[in-house]
């Protein structure tokens, strides 16, 4: 029996589509056939797959009638491109719509044409898809017409209040409070169901976790767990809008939730329930679902300022000074008296203790007067010393971040951890530290040594008193000495500080005399100290001002109740914390994981009458703020700490992280290596909860090898590997010592620079969903769309595109368009500005190189690349331009690191150009005898400083390559003898002259008088830096006069020369407009005799914009222009015109990339034959590409896309091989980037 095809959309499915949309971009169906003899059939043309459909098509589609509004059949056919062409054949067909259609829902079907008319329909009538357009002149949706709020509620729209660059014309903020009236009411309002088409939630079902899933409809949000996150899709909406409801409470307050209370038919309400619910508030935002991230981050932005209260204190005591000193205060009674030290300036007391908290424990000799200062970030990976700064920030409120202050979240770092949580053999699991050593060399040993750069000393490692009926307290902050299991006592005596005795120190220091790349060891902790809190009977409780404070924690997820033993004041929490970071960090630590934060809100109220103590909802509030004070003292601010079974409403949807960025927050529970279902869950709760906080680094737990144990058993390491490099906290990973090796962790492994050998290169970026599946059904049973996630690296003008398949155990399908890929959404004048003609494809798993264009018009070839993923399976694609030169049959593209899913940020810039071999020795000594500016001279020199290289590099080869770019056009005008070539040559000669006369004037002016060959003058003056920056730009100015006198003269003098019958003579004046283009395409501007004009005039415009937002000439390297000779004449008696002599030449393409990593770069060059790819220049010097053994060359073939009509050739060059091949001088003084340039040549063309 033959297996069921896959159709995309699915019949009896819903969808809407902006009208512009469907015109523009066009809808894509598509089908996958399992191989057999019957789809082999269809493959080859025996019989035709046809889609079926009233939609408004327009004539430009290859449909089966004229009209536009009539049932239609449109064929679907074979993807030549398709990632797995055995598992079976893809049909794709891409159909416009009109755009004179009507707006409304339209419907459609497949079916299968015999040669003798035979029909086999594939559904019935009652299961055809349905299609709603929308026009685009509807009026859009408001936030008054989707959100009614009932009696006790007020919506307050916001008015003047700026929203981020990107969604700051398309995002509507709102937010619902309690009405003046009633404010010990709770919110309440309601939302139509049929506005909604599908939507996304973030909801608590876990006791200390939120888990997302996708909603059908709005009637299965939840009664009972509360939403932290609610996206809507709406329906029938012109804009493809999306609505996000955030609740937002104050955590001083007993909790609440928002959760679906009723419905009335199509009417869903919603409300605020809870202890808290009069503190609440619910902030809206409506934008476009193509921008959902930005649109969150604009209402948790909006939320931040809705809230009456203010970011707590993050660097020290949430209350001030002045508050101790109040009398009224409810800390003041207690705060002295409790205190059990003496000192001897009594009034001195509270200046002394907010400057340095250690001064209430005077008699602790362990703590140092470093104890509260400030330390560089974690994520400078310095050795964990303690250096000396200022701490007066724990008084001064100035310091409170605000939410239109916060800083920019911190990119990911570079380097794998090691967690030793999953890697002991042990059965408690606890890091015996010959385990641990054990574990880091064979993971050293699978990855390359130094591949571990930080340490996670997890759970089992603290001093604990169990008791019969408990999880453990803690007793001590020092480290159980049963940890320090080696006999090697000499390497630990040898390896500790005689001055420090405490056994973390032994420990730590340890690690690090026998792993010297572990630059960052951590420690994992609980908010209460340990699962069940503090020993009362320890030297942690006797040190503390107050009796420890017995609470009671009713779990009701896990029907669990347990007793805690926490500190009773927030002044105990405080020094608590201070002390425990203190010890750490003198111990060799630099940063913590805290777990179990969610359990302080099962904590019960009291019997106490004593208005002195904590409510329990203040006791959580203070026991965070009093850790993250410390912990931004003691281990710098922003990834000083992972928060660790935080991820509710209390963390996510309150200021905790609103009003601040770049906290790391592990978002889903734990990692489960050994249940096969976890692992698609584990994923689609990562992506989607990872929604809620954009703001923030959101961690995915740790990663080990998870292969089961059987031969049939799935491995699933690389799925969650290949997941992981598109997160940006930290790699952790956690293999026992006998785990096999597997290729894809090494591709988590980050290279080392070419500049600096102690640096690596971050491989791996935050990625984004493809905006068109945001609401698709992933974790289905049947078979359905893959999860796809894509990351744009700008500077490379490419992308990175992930797909895996969380169905249950059923297969994926998906066809992939460039602009999909891209992610280009925007108009579509600026789209197709944006994107290169040809993009190049890899796999990272099968190495597959494809072609496609960027466009997609209908039936088209390599417009679609099918994309079909087994149950389980996993797919990483780099998509790269493909660039080009007017010197035609040579292209080329970057095609990225091969052993790495990602190197983002390791190619600053790439170009291309043409150089004449005949010329360069006269444009070398040119470039050698003229004026550069010293950021330049800098580079010649070798200087190892590493400010600005990036700008200054692409500069300097900007410079060397201008010959390149104007020489051919310059040629072309010379030979010519017309009045039009004299005047462009005249305006060049001005030009050249004009800037040349600039340049000697101020070079004249930077002599400084008195300072002749005798003088030494130390440094640089400031008149000698200005100068060279005027110089600079002047440089740049030049650069740009030129470029557009040559496209003027390219277009005044081509232009006139074509002709349609019926059309007057043209010129470009009129395609400065971007409207304008279609018509210029229907007029010819394709004719022979402009194949050799490289730009439109539209495109110089894009080109000049791209040079002022990257204030580089590199753009205009990838555009060279070309003057076309006009047609040959007969010369006339009047007037002769004899050709000058000329000696031919033919130039060569030149394609440079900035590098800074020591990785295998690949490169796809299209060109005629093998012995055409003639050198490669690495920094300074050439290369045989033939002869040289870090240089690989071989024919690749081209997987069925595009037709190239040339011979392909994959180019593969070792950079860590070339670095260690040099002289060690040359590797010390290498400053980067370094120019990796591929010299193909065209003679053979």
């Amino acid at each position: 029996m033959r297996s069921a095809p896959i159709f995309q959309p699915a019949l009896n499915s819903s969808r809407t589509l902006p009208q512009r949309g469907a015109c523009n971009d066009g809808l894509t169906f598509a089908a996958h056939y399992p191989a057999d003899e019957y789809t082999a059939s269809l493959a080859s043309g025996g019989a035709r797959l046809e889609l079926w459909t009233d939609l408004p098509i327009s004539q430009r589609s290859d449909a089966s009638t004229s009209r536009a509004t009539a049932w239609k059949a449109v064929p679907l056919l074979p993807l030549e491109a398709s990632i797995d062409h055995s598992s079976g054949y893809a049909f794709a067909a891409t159909v416009k719509c009109s755009d004179e259609a009507a707006d409304g829902v339209f419907s459609f079907t497949y079916r299968i044409l015999h040669p003798d008319g035979k029909i086999d329909w594939i559904g019935s009538p009652s299961n055809d898809g349905q299609i709603y357009l929308p026009s685009s002149e509807a009026p859009r949706y408001t936030i008054r017409q989707l959100v009614q709020p009932h009696s006790s509620t007020d919506l307050k729209l916001s008015e003047g209040e700026s929203s981020p660059a990107e969604v700051r014309d398309t995002v509507t903020l709102a937010c619902l409070t309690t009405t003046r009236r009633n404010t010990s009411a709770s919110i309440a309002f309601s939302i139509n169901a049929t506005h909604v088409q599908s939507g996304l939630v973030v909801e608590r079902t876990k006791s200390t976790w939120c888990t997302s899933r996708r909603l059908e409809s709005l009637g299965e949000v939840s009664s009972d767990f509360g939403s932290n996150l609610i996206v809507l899709e709406l329906s029938q909406s012109c804009g493809n809008e999306a609505l996000v409801i955030l609740p937002v409470f104050d955590d001083g307050h007993p909790s609440a939730r928002l959760v679906r209370s009723s419905c009335d038919g199509d009417i869903i309400n919603f409300e605020i329930v809870g202890a808290g619910a009069s503190h609440a508030k619910v902030s809206l935002a409506l934008g476009t679902a193509g921008k959902l991230k930005e649109v969150i981050a604009a209402c948790r932005t909006h939320a931040a300022r809705s809230l009456r209260t203010s970011i707590h204190e993050p660097l020290g005591l949430s209350w001030s000074a002045k508050k101790t000193l109040d009398v009224d205060s409810s800390l003041s009674d207690v705060i002295l008296p409790s205190v059990p030290f003496a000192y001897d300036e009594v009034e001195s007391v509270d200046a002394s203790f907010y400057s340095d908290s250690t001064a209430v424990d005077s008699a602790d000799q362990s703590l140092s007067s470093a104890s509260s200062m400030m330390l560089p970030s974690a994520g400078d990976d310095t050795p964990p010393t303690l250096q000396e700064a200022d701490d007066v920030s724990t008084v001064n409120g100035d310091r409170t971040v605000q939410a239109d202050t916060a800083t920019q979240p911190p990119q990911a770092r570079a380097g794998l951890g090691f967690c030793t949580w999953e890697a002991m053999q042990n059965e408690e699991r606890r890091p015996y530290l010959s385990e641990v050593v054990a574990a880091l060399e064979a993971a050293e040993r699978r990855l390359g040594l130094g591949s571990i750069v930080a340490l996670l000393i997890d759970d089992g490692w603290q001093d604990v008193v169990r008791g019969a009926n408990d999880r453990g307290r803690l007793n001590s902050f020092d480290m159980d000495p049963e940890m320090l299991d080696l006999d090697d006592d000499l390497g630990l005596e040898e390896a500790s500080d005689a001055a420090d005795r405490s056994v973390l120190a032994r420990y730590t220091a340890y690690i690090r005399k026998r792993f010297p790349a572990v630059r960052s060891i951590g420690c994992w902790m609980t908010l209460a100290g340990y699962w069940d809190g503090i020993h009362p009977d320890g030297p942690i409780a006797a040190g503390l001002s107050a009796s420890l404070r017995r609470v009671r924690v009713e779990d009701p997820f896990r029907q669990a109740s347990r007793d805690w033993y926490v500190q009773a004041t927030e002044l105990d929490m405080h020094l608590f914390w201070d002390r425990a970071f203190h010890f750490l960090r003198e111990s060799g630590a630099d940063f913590v994981k805290v777990d179990a934060q969610a359990e302080w809100e099962w904590i019960q109220e009291g019997a106490c009458t004593d208005v002195r103590t904590l409510n329990a909802a203040a006791l959580g509030k203070a026991a965070f703020e009093a850790m993250e004070g410390a912990a931004t003292r003691y281990f710098g601010s922003g990834g000083g700490v992972i928060h660790s079974m935080a991820f509710t409403s209390s963390l996510t949807n309150t200021l905790r992280t609103l009003s601040s960025q770049g906290m790391t927050i592990r978002c889903t529970d734990d990692f489960f290596p050994n249940i096969p279902e976890a692992h698609r869950h584990h994923l689609a709760h990562n992506v989607y909860s990872s929604l809620l906080l954009p703001h923030h680094l959101c961690d995915a737990d740790m990663l080990s090898h998870c292969s089961g144990s059987n031969v049939d058993d799935r491995d699933y390491t690389g799925f969650h590997a290949s997941f992981r490099a598109f997160t940006d906290a930290r790699l952790w990973i956690s293999d026992k010592a006998d785990a096999p090796r597997h290729d894809s962790l090494r591709a988590l492994v980050a290279p080392s620079t070419l500049s600096n050998e102690g640096a690596g290169v971050c491989v791996q970026a935050r990625g984004s969903l493809m905006p068109e599946s945001t609401f698709d059904e992933l974790i289905g049973d049947s078979v359905g769309p893959a999860l796809k996630m894509t990351v744009q690296h700008e500077s490379t003008a490419s992308a990175t595109v992930g797909l895996w398949n969380l169905r249950a155990s059923a297969e994926t399908f998906d066809v992939l368009h460039v602009k999909q890929m891209l992610n280009k959404h925007d108009e579509v004048d600026r789209v197709a500005n944006s994107l290169y003609t040809y993009y190049a494809v890899r796999s990272f798993r099968s190495g597959k190189i494809w072609l496609m264009t960027s466009e997609a018009e209908e039936q088209q070839e390599g417009a679609s690349l099918g994309v079909k993923l087994p149950a389980g399976s996993w797919e990483v694609l780099t998509v790269s331009p493909l660039l080009t030169t007017m010197v035609e049959g040579v292209s080329v593209a970057l095609l990225g690191a091969t052993e790495h899913f990602m190197t983002p940020g390791a190619v600053p810039a790439v170009s291309i150009a043409t150089a004449y071999p005949d010329k360069e020795g006269r444009r070398r000594s040119y470039l050698s005898q003229s004026r550069r500016p010293s950021h330049q001279r800098r580079r010649s020199t070798r200087s190892t400083s590493t400010s600005s290289l990036s700008p200054s590099i692409a500069a300097a080869d900007a410079k060397q390559n201008e010959a390149a770019l104007t020489t051919v056009a310059v040629d072309s005008l010379m030979q010519r003898s017309d009045g039009g070539a004299r005047a462009a040559l005249l305006s060049l000669a001005l030009v050249n002259g004009f800037f040349a006369v600039l340049q000697t004037t101020i070079t004249g002016v930077s002599r400084a008088p008195g300072t002749g060959r005798g003088s030494m003058v130390r440094g640089r003056t400031p008149r000698v830096e200005i100068v060279d920056t005027v110089i600079g730009m002047l440089d740049k100015l030049q650069t740009l006069f030129v470029f557009g006198l040559l496209v003027l003269a390219s277009w005044t003098l081509t232009l006139p020369s074509t002709s349609v019958k019926g059309v007057p003579k043209l010129s470009w004046l009129p395609f400065l407009d971007a409207k304008q283009t279609r018509h210029a395409e229907q007029v010819g501007l394709d004719d022979p005799t402009l194949r050799r004009v490289r730009l439109r005039p539209a495109d110089v415009v894009a080109t000049l914009k791209r040079c002022l937002t990257a204030r580089t000439m590199v753009p205009l390297r990838e555009c060279p222009i070309s003057i076309t000779h006009p047609p040959p004449s007969s010369p006339t008696p009047q007037s002769p015109l004899p050709d000058t002599p000329r000696t031919p030449t033919t130039p060569d393409v030149v394609f440079t990339a900035l590098v800074d990593v020591a990785a295998r770069l690949s490169f796809l060059v299209l060109c005629p034959t093998r012995d055409a790819i003639k050198t490669c220049k690495i920094d300074r010097t050439r290369y045989d590409t033939a002869s040289t053994p870090w240089i690989r060359v071989e024919p690749v073939q081209l997987q069925g896309s595009v037709e190239a009509g040339k011979n392909a050739f994959r180019v593969e060059i070792d950079l860590e091989a070339w670095r260690d091949n040099q002289d060690e001088t040359l590797v010390q003084t290498l400053s980067a980037p370094v120019s990796v340039s591929l010299r193909i040549s065209s003679a053979l063309v």
